[in-house]
């Protein structure tokens, strides 16, 4: 796969979302779900010491889903937080 279909595929999973909100609509199980149907292709062979799985582009798309993810529990810890402020001045 191109360097360019991985970047306008799994662009908004390697840029950071400043808005915590707007991570919530990132899909990250189906993003994932969807790079792992494609892995499942590819065939590795250690024969002559070449490999069509580009390691640098999984490790990318792993990183930045749990970047992704942890903004989600982030932005929910926070939502937590608000809400007890609120039931505690109420």
């Amino acid at each position: 796969m191109a360097e360019r279909d991985i970047i306008s595929r799994f662009g908004h999973l390697l840029k950071p979302i400043r808005d915590l909100a707007k991570n919530w609509d990132v899909d990250v199980a189906s993003e994932l779900e969807e790079y792992l149907l494609e892995l499942e292709e590819i065939t590795i062979a250690f024969e002559g010491g070449k490999a069509n799985l580009n390691f640098a582009e999984a490790a990318l798309v792993i990183q930045g889903s749990a970047c992704v993810y942890s903004r989600k529990v982030e932005y929910l810890h926070a939502l937590v937080y608000q809400t007890l402020e609120l039931i505690v001045n109420k």
